[in-house]
């Protein structure tokens, strides 16, 4: 009798059951240190046995960006699909921006 391994749960699996407005929660779920951006707003979209659609606005330091945001985008999979739009702050060189993520389930 062969036992299979069961593969590592990922962030993205937990995402759909997080309460609203529970942002430690949501910080665990993709993985990130809650330091590395603040949540200004999210709500999800459909009924609470099944979670439709996230959509998240955080705000990020221009030196955390990049691996912020990638930490996000690597939740993409066969049952999770996120996307991004970034708006920069600040006049001549950004400091912070603005991240607006859509995080759907495709189940």
């Amino acid at each position: 009798m062969r036992s299979e391994a069961k593969p590592a749960e990922r962030g993205s699996s937990k995402l759909f059951a997080i309460e609203t407005h529970d942002h430690e929660a949501l910080a665990k779920a993709v993985g990130l240190a809650r330091g590395d951006y603040e949540v200004k707003w999210w709500w999800k979209y459909g009924t609470p046995a099944f979670i439709d659609l996230m959509r998240l606005t955080i705000e990020v330091e221009g030196k955390q960006l990049g691996n912020t945001l990638s930490q996000f985008l690597l939740q993409n999979g066969r049952e999770t699909q996120v996307t991004a739009e970034c708006f920069p702050y600040g006049i001549v060189q950004p400091d912070r921006f603005r991240v607006e993520l859509n995080i759907q389930s495709r189940v």
